[in-house]
């Protein structure tokens, strides 16, 4: 990125390149070595996972399930909050199916291509157990991420909600390849998704992905419950 940006300079035609960058959302940041030390050590997934299971029991069903989704899928919040959403709203018209792959038990985030794919940010798949899913067509949460941080907030507690994404990209690191839990996480161009889109090769996923997130799931349900 930064040669061909150098090289449009050269040319004369930066303008044009950084149009083409605002058409197909490219971008860097450039992160020293020192800085990602830094963050390593100050993000200490043992406190978030505590954080979470403290926040979990001092909030409405609404909100505590929204914040087990996250982690349980990896989704970014916003994501986590339409996606719950749109569960919700689907299994009250009986038409969830349109969202979940029922064989697969995989939700399509890609179906909703407005909500979930976006110029730097995107979710494709998500896995869900057939729990989790009962779980949140039984409390029915409507909320969104700026709702979720004001409940935190007025709870006094720190909003650690972001951090749940690296605590179950470590968790699926025991059973998936990095490649996969990229995809998982929409860290992959739309044309690579579609290669991967493979009912053999989802079944698969599908089940290291439950038998990762597992074991946290059941604490996190057993406090819920």
């Amino acid at each position: 990125m930064a040669s061909l940006s150098n090289l449009s300079r050269y040319l004369g035609i930066y303008e044009h390149w950084k149009q083409i960058m605002r058409n197909y959302g490219l971008k860097w940041e450039r992160i020293s070595s020192l800085d990602t030390v830094i963050n390593l050590l100050n993000t200490n997934l043992d406190d978030v996972k505590d954080w979470l299971k403290s926040v979990i029991q001092k909030m409405p069903d609404e909100f505590a399930v929204v914040e087990v989704f996250a982690v349980l899928t990896g989704l970014r919040p916003s994501e986590s909050c339409m996606s719950t959403s749109l569960i919700t709203e689907l299994s009250m018209k009986n038409e969830l199916e349109q969202y979940l792959n029922k064989d697969l038990q995989m939700l399509q985030h890609f179906r909703y291509k407005e909500q979930f794919l976006r110029r730097n940010k995107n979710a494709y798949i998500s896995f869900i157990s057939q729990d989790l899913l009962d779980l949140i067509t039984g409390v029915e949460p409507k909320i969104t991420y700026s709702q979720l941080q004001k409940k935190i907030y007025r709870l006094h507690l720190e909003n650690r909600t972001r951090q749940l994404r690296k605590l179950n990209a470590t968790l699926l690191r025991e059973t998936l390849p990095r490649e996969v839990i990229d995809l998982l996480q929409g860290r992959i161009n739309q044309s690579v998704f579609l290669r991967y889109y493979y009912k053999p090769f989802l079944k698969d996923i599908r089940d290291r992905t439950l038998k990762g997130i597992e074991p946290l799931q059941k604490e996190l349900l057993e406090i819920l419950s």
